[in-house]
């Protein structure tokens, strides 16, 4: 399994995104540096962090941290046509308000949609998250491995190159 042979391998840490995850907490909780490493889980819900909970409980341990995207993060977040309806503000009240009822100190921290410093001061002041992750911006750094292409379509897009995703034939 990957996830071991990367604790094997001396990883700091671990964020288990792209899914529910429900099973990768026990499939690593044999590695001597199961409770070493930092782990965490990417949500786009309470229920799904609910989910995460409940499977994680029998083994005793907590994740580290909680990533909560909206719908303008990428990947596969389980939102469907309603996606405007949701909010990424929103969705980070809800998850520290779980947290809170049920006593759980677990930094959370807010992606997607956050564009400038300015919203990611808005997303720890005012919404209450931990910290922010933002990976777009980052695209067309040096760093990004990127072809260079591609970062020239990123700098050069306008808002009227985006076009609108039909979510039905994604399913």
């Amino acid at each position: 399994m990957r996830l071991n042979a990367a604790l094997d391998a001396g990883i700091n840490g671990i964020t288990l995104s792209a899914g529910l995850h429900l099973s990768s907490f026990r499939l690593m909780s044999e590695n001597k540096r199961f409770r070493e490493a930092c782990l965490g889980f990417v949500v786009s819900s309470v229920r799904a962090l609910n989910l995460i909970l409940k499977r994680t409980a029998s083994l005793n341990r907590l994740p580290d941290y909680i990533v909560v995207e909206g719908p303008l993060a990428g990947g596969h977040l389980g939102f469907g046509e309603d996606w405007k309806d949701y909010k990424v503000e929103n969705i980070v009240k809800e998850v520290k308000a779980y947290l809170n009822e049920h006593q759980l100190s677990i930094p959370v921290f807010a992606a997607g949609g956050i564009f400038t410093g300015g919203d990611a001061t808005r997303m720890i002041e005012e919404v209450g998250a931990d910290g922010v992750q933002v990976a777009t911006r980052f695209t067309i750094t040096q760093e990004s491995g990127l072809p260079a292409a591609v970062k020239a379509a990123y700098l050069e897009a306008q808002a009227d190159d985006i076009e609108a995703v039909s979510y039905t034939h994604l399913r």
